[in-house]
């Protein structure tokens, strides 16, 4: 099975949506969605499904699944970002609206730009946004597939953007320079203890960013040096979180979304994954790890 006959069948209500808690069990039983709770799903069946994390718990307990599930798992991390109801119905409501032919369309076309620049790539927009990013000579992406394999958990977000990352060292893949104009962002973390350890910062930054029309990062050497909101620089919020335990205010990745159908009814306010994918660019700090991965994402900023 594909990722277009996934997205079509859940669509269809064809798949079941597996559930780590009776409220979201009962939100999606009533729009006539086929449910199965966690604890009974048999992992090691050959059938298709959605998951919906809403609890810590169960996210921990897939990932001790890696190594004996069948299935074939598409899934919507909302806890690593908010596990809330109503920002779980923001999410599924983009998901089911989103155009996935076209995204992975346009998915395609960006890795295969990536894959034939020399080495550097130069991007602007008519905000003053110029960024070099310096590639390496072997990069290391996200993920490109289409098919869907047994046995994997694929993050619903993988097949809205096309993603470089320095998962293996500060400059591993790639390396950037100069200055980001953004819209908006979003934090993750898959730890819950470094999300209660961070949750005031990212709260007040996310605070702080919605309400300022003008906001931009200056980036040297692949670090984030400042971060300006309305004129003013708050960079000292980013060091007053747990970054010093991984890799300080480092970039980890460079992404160009992939989903026109969110331009008209993104919601900054609403801390979901969903956002990232948004037919433009982020860059992120972060390895959600020990300290939360964030997203600074620009709509204007596009790999054309």
């Amino acid at each position: 099975m594909n990722i277009r006959e996934f997205h079509q069948s859940l669509i269809q209500k064809q798949i079941p949506i597996i559930v780590d808690s009776l409220e979201v069990n009962l939100y999606l039983t009533e729009q006539g969605y086929k449910t199965k709770l966690f604890d009974l799903y048999n992992f090691e069946s050959q059938e298709a499904a959605f998951l919906i994390f809403s609890d810590y718990r169960y996210y921990y307990k897939l990932k001790e699944l890696w190594q004996t599930s069948k299935s074939r798992i598409v899934h919507l991390p909302a806890v690593k970002f908010d596990g809330r109801l109503e920002t779980i119905d923001y999410s599924f409501k983009q998901i089911i609206a989103a155009d996935i032919e076209q995204c992975l369309t346009i998915r395609s076309n960006l890795y295969e730009k990536i894959a034939e620049a020399d080495s550097d790539l130069s991007l602007s927009d008519w905000r003053g946004s110029k960024l070099n990013c310096h590639l390496g000579e072997r990069i290391e992406i996200a993920n490109n597939d289409e098919e869907l394999d047994p046995g994997w958990f694929y993050s619903i977000a993988e097949f809205l953007e096309s993603s470089i990352v320095n998962t293996k060292g500060d400059k591993a893949s790639f390396s950037v320079d100069g200055t980001f104009f953004f819209d908006g962002i979003l934090y993750q973390t898959t730890t819950e203890d470094t999300k209660e350890e961070n949750i005031k910062p990212l709260k007040y930054l996310a605070e702080r960013v919605a309400s300022s029309q003008e906001k931009y990062l200056q980036i040297e050497d692949n670090i984030i040096k400042h971060l300006i909101l309305d004129g003013q620089d708050v960079t000292s919020v980013l060091l007053d979180m747990s970054y010093h335990l991984e890799r300080n205010l480092s970039l980890t990745e460079i992404a160009f979304g992939c989903n026109k159908g969110i331009l008209e009814t993104i919601n900054w306010e609403i801390n979901s994954v969903l956002n990232e994918g948004v037919y433009g660019t982020h860059v992120g700090i972060g390895m959600a790890q020990k300290a939360p991965h964030i997203d600074f994402i620009s709509q204007t900023l596009k790999l054309d």
